[in-house]
């Protein structure tokens, strides 16, 4: 907490604590604000930000995050427009209801940027304690800002119990788990309350941690036992009793050295058990232990209090006007509450009363007899108003009731208008647990489920076969089998996708073609990635088939269906297909993103460089402008893809980097595989093998097992061309020959979606297996003519000079080979094409020609940054009795110099500070690019200084001029 602390005054920084209740983290957390309030001797006071997550408040949006802002509400007047309004409208300070739903990514960055404002003033410490209790909008809010505060005054410290499921959060911040403490502090915490320590545990204790909720105590030791106060078993309260060894080693063992639970177990043993007279129970769960500790003490409290303890538990105030009326309706009073007050059950705060511990809430609430906890939720709707009385209304309801389901129904629209969508979600499961008609059921978890899609929670699945299951209506199954095909392409789980999305469009068919129509496009992408390419040309034209003339979705189906019969090898007929859609009409590149991204993709696919960039530009800034960030990961991949392959490396590395950051935040497992191997193959083309590998590694340990079918096709790939750049030629022969079987297996016949085909028959070559490296130039050759692709024309003449046998065959293959070249853009392939001629060269034994191809190769290598050609490069040109230059030779594909390689000044550059420095670019001042990169007007202003260092430029002009020349701005 101390590192944090100093951490976030020097320049933003987060953290998440977790563990298991009780295990120390709001000790940690009230340590960090103690050191806040104390703050340093002559520097600027801190400003201090605490709230805390409550179980009730969990389905009310932005609850959290208004508990942390609203002192501070003076300052969004000096946000951009649209981060304020959203800010508003989420902290219910603005807006009507029947405007538009506030942007969530605005809203976003507009709590960054009050926080940021109070960072101008000095250093801010904002703490939030039960972070699984945290309505889920503010926990993306709290989550976007702990990934963004690195330039910011700012340290953000989150408390979350253990069972807050998802490695989510853990995996996008740094996280410490708060483990047990060990046997000798166990014996010093109990010592610390009144205790005389003893001589320790016999026994070893459970739970060893990893980070401990206090920094170290040393056990001190006597001979007679450990002194705590226990329980008597009467109303004189607690005495104080020597624990004996034996029994202090049972506590620390029972407890797991979880320091709330040793305290509270010890103070209800009775005396003839603090003395070994008498056993402990020995309950399976730590939870058990806790209720067990407390359940002596709620149940000596009077009946009134008891109840009184219910309302308070069930109630999301604990303020004492609102708690007061509730519990007036219940017919009690806050005096009730006295006893429990003297007890230390619960604590008096600024404004009311609340429970000493958050555990107590849940306990007491799973304690209370359901008749108790129907009437304290009762009592609290009669006093409420709005979404609350409908969450209250509904709690208190123990059956099927339409009215109270209406009002939630109510309550669920209203969280959709504030884009609040995990708490929409809930209300319409809520909503369709009450609701008596099986139809009516059957579309309110529709809707739970739509909107759990666009929060990214994953329980949309589970509510969509709930829903197929109770519904007769072949529409609404159709409906519901779309957006469960939808889920499952985004999860990974392409095959499930595919199959229910056919199967939703075939029941729609003859009754609604233009929904088939749709579903049958959306397959295509499923049977795509699933590794299905006939079948996904097959989908793609029954879906053409289904669309009208003139109606949008023919745009939709004539893009996918172009993209499919590129990827099948049919270019020329894919290539009419693309040409029809955009004689069509494009449609809108925030809403269509993913059809822009797939119709940019394709054209790149035939070569058709520009135009294909052209889209993905289009798709990006749109989705940047409207913060529509849905598949901005996807969009931002596939032009990281083409910019690799059209030599614009450090541009690729800022893309791919952004997008699997994205595919991260937004759990998109299809995202994080495809992100993952073009950074991948990047790092293979640089000559980081390490890297490379540890990016195909992680793709294959998280993606894996979802049975995306295409990724083996793409990772053997990248792990082939890795090993032949460092001369492992054998290695890179058996990953690449699994590439050519899946290619054919998965009826992949274009060779530049992957190309892979001369990498393989140059490791043969290499490797001394001239006649299968010729079989494979002889596969890739007849995949040249039938694509009239000029890049596999080219590779399959590079290799078939490898292979030549006399100097005028390889001359003329080598010729051949640079002629198409320079009808298309791939500089890296163009240089290793003169590569292979000068080793040729030299090997007929004529240096002095290899010279010129060499000088041009290594200046090429040299720019883009791929450090093992280059090697390989100068050691031929030294062997060649050359000198190395960096002066580029011609070439229509040739390497100049803006070719934005990594090997150039641009390289230096980390890819955040790419994707700022292509913003300023644009055109873009400092808010504007701070918006568009949905990060900190502050961390522009970091990274422009760092850019204008690095690059030794000295203006927003320079660096427009630099990028220009580099044919990197968009």
């Amino acid at each position: 907490m101390d590192d944090l602390l100093v951490a976030g005054g020097a320049g933003g920084a987060a953290l998440l604590l977790w563990g298991e209740p009780g295990i120390g983290k709001t000790a940690l957390l009230d340590y960090a604000a103690e050191r806040a309030a104390a703050g340093t001797s002559g520097s600027a006071p801190t400003t201090l930000l605490r709230a805390r997550g409550i179980e009730t408040e969990t389905v009310l949006p932005f609850a959290t995050l208004g508990d942390l802002l609203m002192p501070y509400s003076s300052l969004l007047r000096e946000l951009p427009g649209a981060q304020r309004a959203a800010l508003e409208s989420c902290l219910a300070l603005g807006g009507d209801p029947a405007d538009p739903p506030g942007n969530p990514y605005a809203a976003c960055m507009g709590a960054l940027n009050v926080l940021a404002a109070l960072g101008d003033q000095g250093p801010v410490v904002v703490l939030v304690d039960d972070l699984h209790w945290v309505d889920p909008s503010s926990q993306r809010v709290l989550l976007f800002i702990a990934r963004r505060l690195s330039s910011e005054r700012v340290a953000l410290a989150l408390g979350s119990r253990e069972d807050h499921g998802e490695s989510g959060p853990r995996r996008s911040i740094p996280a410490v788990q708060v483990g047990g403490l060990t046997p000798e502090e166990c014996a010093e915490l109990l010592n610390g309350v009144g205790a005389r320590p003893g001589d320790g545990p016999a026994g070893t204790g459970a739970g060893a941690p990893t980070v401990t909720g206090a920094s170290t105590v040393t056990s001190t030791r006597a001979a007679t036992g450990t002194r705590t106060a226990i329980g008597t078993g009467t109303t004189d309260g607690p005495a104080e009793v020597t624990v004996a060894p034996g029994v202090l080693a049972d506590l620390v063992r029972i407890s797991g050295g979880n320091p709330l639970a040793l305290r509270e177990i010890a103070s209800g043993l009775t005396q003839e058990q603090a003395r070994g007279e008498r056993p402990l129970l020995d309950p399976p769960s730590l939870g058990s232990h806790l209720e067990r500790a407390w359940a002596t003490r709620i149940d000596a409290l009077p009946d009134t209090a008891r109840r009184s303890l219910v309302v308070l538990a069930a109630s999301r105030s604990t303020a004492a006007g609102p708690l007061g009326k509730a519990l007036e309706a219940a017919g009690l009073s806050l005096d009730a509450l006295a006893p429990a007050e003297e007890d230390g059950l619960i604590t008096a705060t600024a404004d009311g009363l609340d429970f000493h511990h958050p555990v107590l809430r849940a306990l007491v609430l799973g304690r209370a007899p359901l008749a108790l906890r129907y009437a304290a939720f009762q009592a609290l709707a009669e006093v409420s108003t709005g979404s609350l009385h409908a969450w209250y209304r509904a709690s208190a309801t123990p059956g099927p009731d339409e009215d109270t389901a209406a009002a939630l129904a109510e309550a669920a629209l209203e969280a959709r208008r504030r884009s609040a969508f995990g708490e929409a979600a809930l209300a319409w499961r809520r909503a369709a647990d009450l609701t008596p008609d099986p139809a009516a059921r059957a579309g309110r978890l529709l809707n739970a489920a739509s909107d759990a899609l666009l929060s990214g929670s994953p329980a949309g699945p589970q509510w969509c076969e709930e829903a197929v299951r109770i519904t007769p209506d072949p529409a609404m199954r159709a409906a519901i089998q779309g957006l469960l095909g939808r889920m499952y392409t985004w999860k990974g789980e392409t095959a499930q996708a595919y199959g229910l999305l056919v199967n939703a469009a075939d029941a729609v068919r003859d009754s609604d073609p233009t929904r088939a129509c749709l579903l049958l496009a959306e397959a295509t992408a499923a049977a795509r990635l699933d590794g299905h390419v006939p079948a996904a040309v097959r989908v793609a034209e029954e879906s053409l088939a289904l669309a009208s003339e003139s109606g949008p979705e023919r745009w939709y189906s004539l893009t996918l269906l172009g993209g499919a019969l590129v990827m099948a090898g049919r270019t020329a007929e894919g290539r009419a297909m693309l040409e029809s859609a955009d004689r069509h009409g494009a449609g809108d590149p925030v809403r269509d993103q993913q059809v822009y991204a797939i119709a940019g993709q394709a054209w790149s696919r035939v070569e058709e460089f520009t135009r294909g960039r052209g889209l993905l530009n289009t798709a990006v800034e749109s989705a940047r402008r409207h913060s529509a960030v849905g598949v901005l990961g996807f969009t931002l991949a596939v032009r990281g893809e083409l910019e690799t392959r059209i030599g614009q490396w450090a541009s690729a590395r800022g893309d791919l980097t952004e997008a699997l950051r994205w595919a991260e935040e937004l759990g998109q497992l299809t995202g994080v595989s495809y992100a993952l191997y073009c950074l991948a193959r990047l790092e293979a083309l640089r000559g980081d093998r390490v890297e490379c590998e540890e990016h195909v590694a992680r793709a294959r340990r998280e993606c894996g097992a979802y049975g995306i079918g295409c990724q083996e096709f793409h990772m053997t790939a990248v792990l082939g061309l890795s090993a032949l750049a460092y001369g492992d030629h054998e290695a890179a022969a058996d990953q690449l020959e699994q590439t050519l079987s899946l290619a054919v297996e998965q009826g992949i016949g274009n060779p530049e979606v992957v190309p892979f085909a001369a990498d393989l028959a140059e490791a043969h070559v290499r490797a001394g297996n001239a006649a299968r490296a010729g079989e494979v130039v002889a596969w890739l050759e007849e995949r040249a003519r039938e694509t009239g692709l000029a890049s596999a024309e080219a590779a399959a003449a590079r290799v078939r000079g490898l292979l030549a046998g006399t100097p005028e065959e390889a001359e003329a293959c080598f010729g051949a080979a640079l002629k198409a070249h320079g009808r298309t853009t791939g500089p890296f392939d163009w240089a290793r094409t003169l590569l292979c001629e000068a080793e040729v060269l030299r090997r007929y034994r004529r240096p002095a020609a290899a010279r010129a191809p060499l000088s041009s190769a290594l200046a090429c290598f040299e720019r883009l940054g791929a450090v093992p050609w280059a090697r390989r490069a100068a050691s031929e040109l030294a062997a060649a009795g050359g000198m190395p230059t960096t002066a580029p030779s011609g070439g229509g594909s040739g390497c100049g110099s803006g070719s934005g390689g990594m090997g150039g000044v641009l390289g230096q550059l980390t890819p955040q500070e790419f994707q700022v420095s292509r913003a300023i670019a644009r055109g873009l001042n400092n808010t504007e690019a701070a918006a568009s990169l949905f990060v900190s007007r502050k961390t522009v202003e970091a990274h422009l200084t760092r850019i204008y260092r690095k690059l030794k430029v000295r203006s927003r002009t320079d660096l427009t001029r630099l990028l220009t020349a580099a044919d990197l701005v968009d």
